[in-house]
């Protein structure tokens, strides 16, 4: 298994893929916001409401991912584990979901 490939059970489960998604572009719209912060001034600042929505979302995501999944492992740390090797392979593909 090469170290950008995402392992099962995460590699299946429509929830992991949308929170991990969804905390891409929360990063991406955060430093966006940020942008239009520094040139719109306060006017700006309301384009935070979008990063935060994406935040919610990807935790809504990741709460439900991790019913799913949890489950499939002997312990919570055989777990935990493997959900942060599934995320870092996730991140190395740029949150892309393998075919």
């Amino acid at each position: 298994m090469q170290s950008r490939d995402v392992a099962e059970p995460f590699r299946s489960n429509e929830k992991f893929w949308h929170s991990v998604t969804a905390s891409l572009f929360a990063l991406v719209t955060l430093l966006a916001a940020a942008l239009a912060t520094g040139f719109a001034g306060r006017w700006g600042a309301a384009a935070f409401a979008v990063p935060v929505l994406l935040l919610a979302a990807a935790a809504r995501a990741a709460k439900a991912s991790t019913a799913d999944t949890r489950p499939t492992f002997a312990t919570k740390q055989e777990w935990r584990d493997a959900e942060r090797q599934a995320v870092a392979a996730a991140l190395a593909r740029g949150g892309r979901r393998p075919q």
